[in-house]
């Protein structure tokens, strides 16, 4: 009997250690997958224009604020009355054999061009193309852009791709930048981490994209949401790297993402006189020995 205890005790020593080196080899297998697998990421940005008519029905007849001067307060205009005035999307794509990502070339679409609901069939079918286990990606986008995506689907009688369908701001279906690199820190600006890493952005200063849009100076703001999807790419592939999520040479990433926008946008002033350059002279300075200059490392 007491034989048959020990090797009982003795058995089940051993399942259990078994089962912690399958679950020790599981848990490694998935890191690399993690890894070495192919990974898929749409980054995409937006840009919005007023409703005025109707946040003016809205607002007529409702009691005026004022301000500690006694100065009336206008109604801010949120996003219930906001159209989709530009959009731009670049899809990444890691094969899991290489560090060098697959760059398509962006898409900008805008109103100057394009109704508000085509831009929105264009987004979801992208998205829908890429397939459910790949990643959207934004840089504020749980705070406002979302919801608006979601509003207008419902406006237009759009179906949601996958992307968009789980309401957590932690959907594994999605990536916000700016709430995955703040944590718990004050939230900060896409040009403001950029600039802080050195990274080109906003070829205007972003209080006066509406103002672009109300003018229609459709040029400036094909450039102005181009110019944060490419800063917003490069972000999320140092994010990723950082996170063991995907393997990638910088340098040479980066300039994959510029030779794309200069494709797709050879025309535009931001990768042209900012964005292209920066990326090859860092493409440039990788291949120098000894210590090289760069912006993010000033004092």
């Amino acid at each position: 009997m007491t034989n048959n205890t020990h090797n009982g005790v003795t058995d089940l020593v051993a399942l259990e250690r078994s089962l912690e080196r399958q679950a020790h080899a599981a848990i490694a297998a998935h890191a690399r997958d993690e890894i070495t697998g192919p990974r898929v990421f749409l980054v995409c940005d937006f840009e919005y224009k007023f409703r005025h008519e109707a946040h003016r029905g809205w607002a007529y007849g409702r009691e005026p604020k004022y301000d500690q001067h006694g100065r009336r307060k206008e109604e801010k205009i949120r996003w219930p009355f906001h159209t989709i005035a530009a959009a731009a999307w670049m899809v990444v794509r890691f094969d899991g054999q290489s560090d060098l990502p697959e760059i398509a070339e962006p898409v900008v679409m805008t109103l100057a061009d394009h109704a508000e609901v085509d831009i929105l069939r264009g987004l979801f079918d992208a998205l829908n193309s890429i397939g459910r286990e790949a990643r959207m990606v934004t840089w504020g986008g749980e705070v406002r852009d979302l919801a608006v995506l979601r509003y207008q689907a419902c406006r237009h009688s759009l179906n949601l791709p996958i992307h968009l369908r789980d309401t957590s701001p932690h959907a594994r279906e999605r990536i916000d930048l700016c709430r995955s690199t703040t944590v718990q820190a004050d939230p900060v600006h896409l040009d403001e981490y950029a600039a802080g890493a050195g990274i080109p952005a906003k070829p205007s200063p972003p209080e006066d994209i509406g103002k672009l849009v109300e003018a229609g100076d459709w040029v400036a703001v094909h450039d102005h949401v181009l110019a944060d999807v490419l800063t917003t790419t490069i972000v999320a592939l140092r994010w990723l790297a950082a996170m063991g999520e995907i393997g990638c040479d910088r340098e040479r990433a980066a300039m994959a993402v510029a030779d794309a926008a200069l494709a797709a946008s050879p025309d535009s002033a931001f990768v042209i006189r900012d964005f292209k350059p920066w990326a090859r002279d860092r493409l440039r300075s990788a291949a120098l020995r000894g210590n090289v200059y760069r912006i993010e490392e000033a004092a």
